[in-house]
């Protein structure tokens, strides 16, 4: 990662630190006292959003509690700027409307414009997305209806989020837009494998992203990186079901920002469609997506282990008459290890008109089913290879 991205991994931990202690010594806003029920059926987004608001108001570092309990909970926008430090912490559980028609927005919780905030507790936050799944036709209608996250944080800074539960979203469980300087540790996400467009975390244009020892178990991508996205460190992530971690799709539309300084470490999938993957559209706009790491993966009965796909197409539904022109530049796959359910170990299919430079070194990677043992799939690629290789890839 080089010691500029040390560096900024270091400041996030120091950050982190020095916030809790500050919220420590601040003042407390339960929503206990602004009317909320901890009975399951009251909903208390009214009171939730003025315990916030006398939060954000708070000379000193303040915290919005949701203390223990069974609470429901309608649509919330919660907004800054705070006049300081601010902790959202639950320690219940927290229950959406089951019905999408409840939402006239993309999101659940929405915290917006706000630096130095902590989301914490130790609390679930259940989507309750089991109707919304069997509603969502995303796949066939380009016009279907936008579900809305658990967690929306647009133009969100110098950020904790650690020790909490989101469950069964009816859509992303987390989305971070504009968000630059934050530290997401200790989560869990889960949905049922089943469950339609579940990533658990998504990044669009945000930098300087931490992502450590977290569980993910999805119905989609458990973290997905869009256009944008610079500076992001995952690390000690296990993930499984979903569809792996993803960097894409990209140069679906014109004008994206560039993806660069990615960094995918010491990471476990299981029984996931995908293992590391890059992905992006046929036919694209120009763009950029360099220094992508990946390291240190182990995966255990992954389908697909390692994809880089440029030719990008869910349900035969683009434009295929050109080739990609997001360039892929500087991509590492590194000690990548485990099984494969399919004998496609290894796929990099790399664009005609710009061909993916990828630095490739000791795979060990082993199917063990019908048809004999792993193979790879190269095409439109400038690989630099070392170390062990298992199965071949990209040879000269």
């Amino acid at each position: 990662m080089g010691l500029r991205g040390n560096l900024w991994v270091i400041s996030l931990l120091c950050l982190s630190a020095l916030t809790e202690k500050a919220l420590s010594k601040g003042h407390y806003f339960n929503v206990i006292n602004y009317g909320a029920k901890a009975d399951g059926r009251t909903d208390m987004s009214q009171a939730l959003t003025n315990a916030w608001k006398n939060a954000c108001a708070s000379r000193v570092s303040s915290t919005v509690l949701i203390p223990k309990g069974w609470y429901l909970l309608g649509p919330v926008i919660l907004v800054g700027p705070c006049r300081s430090k601010i902790e959202f912490r639950n320690k219940g559980r927290v229950m959406a409307p089951m019905n999408p028609s409840a939402f006239k927005g993309p999101s659940w919780v929405n915290f917006r414009y706000i630096s130095g905030l902590t989301i914490s507790g130790k609390g679930t936050f259940d989507g309750r997305g089991q109707v919304a799944w069997a509603q969502n036709d995303c796949n066939r209608n380009p016009n279907c209806q936008q579900l809305p996250v658990n967690f929306r944080l647009d133009f969100v800074n110098n950020t904790l989020v650690k020790d909490i539960t989101s469950l069964n979203s009816k859509n992303f469980h987390m989305n971070l837009f504009q968000c630059h300087g934050m530290r997401m540790q200790n989560l869990k996400i889960f949905a049922p494998w089943n469950s339609p467009n579940t990533d658990g975390i998504h990044i669009g244009d945000s930098s300087f992203i931490l992502i450590i020892h977290s569980v993910f178990g999805t119905g989609d991508d458990c973290i997905s990186l869009g256009s944008g996205s610079r500076n992001i460190t995952i690390s000690n992530v296990f993930c499984g079901p979903g569809h792996g971690i993803s960097i894409g799709s990209l140069g679906k539309y014109k004008d994206e920002a560039d993806v660069a300084g990615i960094t995918v470490r010491d990471c476990t999938l299981s029984g996931t469609t995908n293992g590391v993957r890059i992905k992006t559209w046929p036919n694209s706009a120009p763009g950029l997506a360099s220094d992508l790491t990946f390291e240190n993966i182990i995966v255990k009965n992954v389908y697909n282990p390692v994809v880089v796909d440029q030719e990008y197409c869910p349900n035969n539904n683009c434009d295929k008459q050109g080739p990609s022109l997001v360039k892929l530049k500087n991509v590492k796959f590194h000690n990548i290890r485990g099984t494969a359910s399919s004998n496609v170990a290894v796929k990099i299919v790399g664009s005609s008109a710009k061909p993916c430079e990828v630095q490739i070194g000791d795979i060990n990677l082993l199917y063990h089913g019908k048809g004999g043992g792993a193979t790879s799939i190269c095409h439109n690629a400038k690989a630099v290879h070392w170390g062990k290789q298992t199965p071949l890839i990209c040879p000269r």
